[in-house]
């Protein structure tokens, strides 16, 4: 498959591809690296174009034998920075369609009320993706799961983590078959002294800097609390769910 030149009007469109506006529009997102490119491939998702930098397109363009139809496209060193957001880059970017996955069978699912950071948001589905919840669920205010950031930070479990964002917690948490767990920085129980819970657990944390709003923790039938042992007062989010998503997860599924 040789790459094609492509027309000024695609790499414009590609590259309005780094705003919402116009991901929401299409139905499509970026994909960049390595990694995240092959994770899709092996997914199965549709991919609408592979876009390699010119400069290394004759040399990489049998690396991907799994395209099959998918275009092929040789963009040029200026063009491609208009698409891609890495400063230093793996020179290969894919554009993919959109998709939904159904949640997977769990114990327990996680919920965020608000991951504004997209690298946090990645970083999260792959904590979710890692110990199997059932899905990941985004409040508002949370980065949209299409930004470049997210896709790049996702590792590629974007690709296999069921996700959904919703525009209430609240009701999400009044509708949930088993227990919601508040995971609260103070005030909680301990991790280790929690009572017997029903599952589905739903495990729910809040935003990087404010945690739980009072509304979204109280909705919640059971909070925890991770207790240091040493100086440090809290864990950063990702590090607080990965914990809670093994202790309640993982670990009780051994």
């Amino acid at each position: 498959m040789l790459p094609l030149p492509p027309t000024k009007r695609q790499v414009a469109d590609w590259a309005r591809l780094t705003q919402k506006k116009f991901r929401k529009e299409s139905g499509l997102f970026l994909i960049e690296g390595e990694v995240c490119v092959r994770e899709a491939l092996r997914s199965g998702i549709k991919l609408e174009a592979l876009l390699l930098l010119a400069s290394e397109a004759e040399t990489r363009q049998d690396e991907f034998g799994e395209l099959k139809r998918t275009p092929l496209y040789a963009v040029n060193t200026d063009a491609y920075r208009r698409i891609s957001s890495v400063e230093i880059s793996q020179g290969i970017v894919a554009v993919a369609k959109q998709f939904e996955l159904k949640p997977r069978p769990s114990g327990f699912g996680l919920a965020c009320e608000q991951v504004a950071d997209p690298g946090n948001c990645g970083a999260l589905i792959r904590v979710a993706d890692f110990f199997g919840a059932s899905e990941l669920i985004l409040g508002p205010g949370s980065a949209d799961r299409w930004n470049e950031k997210v896709v790049r930070g996702s590792m590629g479990s974007l690709f296999h983590q069921p996700l959904k964002q919703v525009e209430s917690l609240e009701e999400l948490i009044r509708t949930w078959p088993g227990d919601s767990i508040a995971l609260t920085a103070h005030g909680g129980k301990a991790l280790h002294k929690r009572p017997r819970m029903k599952e589905p657990l739903l495990l729910v944390l809040g935003n990087e800097t404010r945690g739980l709003t009072p509304s979204i923790e109280n909705s919640c039938t059971h909070k925890l609390t991770l207790k240091p042992a040493g100086g440090a007062e809290s864990l950063n989010l990702v590090t607080a769910a990965a914990v809670f998503a093994y202790e309640l997860g993982l670990k009780n599924h051994d």
